[in-house]
């Protein structure tokens, strides 16, 4: 099985792993301490954060079909799994899925995927 690591969040790190997609904080240190050892602790943090909101956020019936499920959350938040998405095609001019509330960064095309045909949303936290 390949293993795929995408890197493009500031506070978590996302493997492909087959059909799944995994999140975890990541230790690579956010805002003016860096990468010392108080940023990295800051980076984990919103991390975690982050996978608990979406934790949360994911069955607010609202949202039901419109982001990404959590299909597992494990130690907290510190791993959580999703059925891994398609990216969007290049050049998508489709709608795209509107969240209410809205939890920001809604024009940032790397923030929805394809799953099962439709466009959601895939980084949906509410920090």
């Amino acid at each position: 099985m390949v293993v795929q690591v995408i890197r493009t969040g500031a506070t978590r790190t996302v493997f492909l792993v087959g059909r799944y997609a995994v999140k975890v904080p990541s230790l690579r240190g956010i805002g003016l301490a860096g990468r010392s050892v108080r940023g990295r602790m800051a980076s984990f943090a919103a991390g975690l954060l982050s996978n608990q909101s979406e934790h949360i956020w994911h069955t607010f019936g609202p949202w039901g079909g419109r982001v990404a499920p959590v299909l597992c959350s494990l130690l907290g938040g510190i791993v959580q799994v999703y059925p891994r998405c398609a990216p969007l095609p290049e050049g998508f001019t489709g709608e795209l899925p509107q969240l209410d509330p809205d939890p920001g960064d809604g024009e940032k095309p790397d923030n929805y995927g394809v799953l099962n045909g439709v466009v959601v949303r895939i980084d949906y936290d509410m920090d």
